[in-house]
């Protein structure tokens, strides 16, 4: 049970997809919203990355779209629009500073209608998590560790499920549902 297999949502007239990715989700999210908002850093949007089958970017594929909008993350904060849901899919374990995931929780709270929904999914169990600890170029980190490889440093934490929940309620959320699946936590909530 999760996102994945929760594709009976009702129809609502607007989402966002906030931290969109390379659109893992963006075809089961269409089809329950009139309009979807995906959210990602500029360099997610603009680069050129393959997307199904297609060497392209994301502002390409939607930038003349109606129905699915495009914002890097400065853009969606200025934008005076609240949703019906939201959608933040493995972004806050990926951000190595609380007071930086704190700033995204209120920015997602303020997107949303007063009774508005979304859902929060994050890692809590990994097997690479356990080979991580032990590498050399791996330090720990808050949740989880900075790597230095070839490529930069990257951040890969594990959030527990109830330090999401505290971290939600913090942020003025009503947790309505957490669902543990395969090491994963998925958080739907509510504006308090």
């Amino acid at each position: 049970m999760g996102f994945e297999t929760d594709s009976k949502l009702p129809h609502v007239s607007s989402t966002f997809d906030y931290g969109c990715g390379k659109l893992r989700y963006q075809r089961i999210i269409a089809d329950t919203t009139d309009v979807l908002a995906i959210v990602d850093s500029e360099i997610q949007l603009s680069r050129s990355q393959v997307l199904r089958g297609e060497k392209t970017s994301i502002r390409k594929i939607y930038g003349r779209s109606n129905r699915i909008q495009v914002y890097n993350d400065a853009e969606f904060q200025e934008i005076e629009v609240h949703f019906d849901r939201g959608f933040c899919i493995n972004v806050l374990s990926v951000i190595p500073s609380l007071a930086r995931r704190r700033r995204l929780l209120g920015l997602i709270h303020q997107k949303l209608k007063s009774d508005g929904e979304c859902l929060f999914a994050v890692q809590y169990r990994n097997s690479d998590f356990s080979r991580m600890r032990k590498m050399s170029n791996a330090t720990p980190w808050l949740d989880g560790f900075i790597v230095d490889s070839f490529r930069g440093y990257s951040f890969y934490g594990m959030i527990q499920p109830e330090s999401l929940e505290k971290s939600l309620r913090r942020a003025g959320f009503r947790v309505r549902e957490t669902i543990l699946n395969e090491g994963s936590v998925y958080a739907w909530v509510t504006p308090a």
